[in-house]
Order: structure tokens, then sequence, then C-alpha cells
């Protein structure tokens, strides 16, 4: 774990000796591909539970 810690440690470092417009190059892709990942996970684990639902209440309607 000290490995990972003194690595990030170092790009840290490096990336706050750099420009603000290279900081950002730098940061918004990766920003951008974590955030879509993130959302596209969300939307189908979301997808899911409303297809769960559905299949649920359409059981207890044809159950009356």
């Amino acid at each position: 774990m000290s490995g990972i810690l003194n690595w990030w440690d170092g790009v840290e470092l490096w990336l706050s000796g750099l420009g603000f417009v290279a900081q950002t190059a730098i940061v918004m892709p990766v920003v951008l591909v974590l955030a879509y990942g993130a959302a596209v996970l969300l939307d189908g684990a979301l997808g899911n539970g409303i297809q769960l639902l559905h299949r649920v209440r359409h059981d207890d309607e044809d159950a009356r």
C-alpha cells in the first residue's frame, strides 16, 4: 500500500507543478471518463430495478 501512496504523492506533486491549463487538460478527461462510467453503472442499476418493480407489480395484479 505504501508503494501506491508514494506513487500518488509523486503524481500529485508533478500535477501541482504544472500550469492551470495543463492541469485542466490532464485532469478533465480522467474526470469525464469516471463520471461517464458512474452514469452508465447507475443507469443500468436503476433500469434493472425499475424492470424488477414492474414485474413484481404485474405479478401482483395477475394474482388478484
